[in-house]
């Protein structure tokens, strides 16, 4: 039996990648700590790359969305509505255009985003780091986010004939991703535990308390703004 268990832990070791993430690709989401503990072996640059354009698409919809939003609330701008009838038409352009600017925005997610999240880190104790593993866990943690994002897009695609209908559709299902940026805080702060020496009330605070009250707020903005504006 030992013999068995050996043979699978080595096994386990020598995978990498794309590979090595889909093994545990359960942990990602229910044991954190598990998934992270094992950093360089995810730090594989098609891995990477392809988490960050997934990142990018995922953000990119999220600036669709805010322009939707300004445009039910009646703030019609040139801009708006050269999307809007661009993303009219089907699916077709939509998907090409949020994978063009995924790919474009992949380069600042990691530069950008990920300074700063190296930077919340140094606020929370975290002393002398490797900066790319800080970035590593930044892009993969918020897979959390972008891969049932990504997901609901996909199942609209089935269900309606664009993405503005999609979008304006009288349905709940799809509001259910809202759980799930706040499900990466806790899996950022598991991972930063489970590789860095930090304070942990420094890093509650940097990663988990200060993150959730942005997200209530941009919630509690977007629904009070379609209560008493649209």
């Amino acid at each position: 039996m030992d013999t068995v268990a050996k043979e699978e832990n080595s096994n386990t070791a020598k995978d990498t990648g794309f590979k090595f993430f889909f093994k545990r690709f359960h942990l990602l989401f229910f044991k954190p700590s598990v998934f992270f503990k094992e950093l360089d072996l995810l730090n594989t640059p098609f891995l990477v790359y392809i988490s960050l354009w997934l990142f990018g698409m995922s953000n990119a919809v999220d600036k669709i969305d805010q322009k939707l939003i300004k445009t039910d609330l009646g703030t019609v701008t040139s801009s708006n509505q050269f999307l809007l009838d661009a993303i009219s038409g089907g699916w077709s352009l939509f998907f090409i255009m949020i994978a063009g600017i995924g790919a474009f925005g992949a380069f600042f997610i990691w530069l950008i985003g990920g300074w700063f999240y190296n930077l919340r880190l140094s606020w929370s104790g975290a002393g002398e780091f490797d900066k790319v593993s800080g970035r590593l866990i930044y892009v993969l943690s918020n897979l959390v986010v972008v891969i049932p994002h990504l997901i609901v897009v996909l199942i609209s695609a089935t269900l309606y004939q664009d993405y503005v209908a999609a979008f304006s559709a009288d349905e709940y299902w799809s509001s259910l991703i809202i759980i799930f940026p706040f499900w990466a805080t806790y899996v950022s702060y598991q991972a930063i535990l489970a590789n860095f020496n930090v304070v942990k009330w420094k890093a509650l605070l940097w990663f988990v308390i200060l993150p959730v009250l942005f997200y209530l707020l941009a919630f509690g903005v977007v629904v009070w703004a379609y209560s008493n504006l649209a």
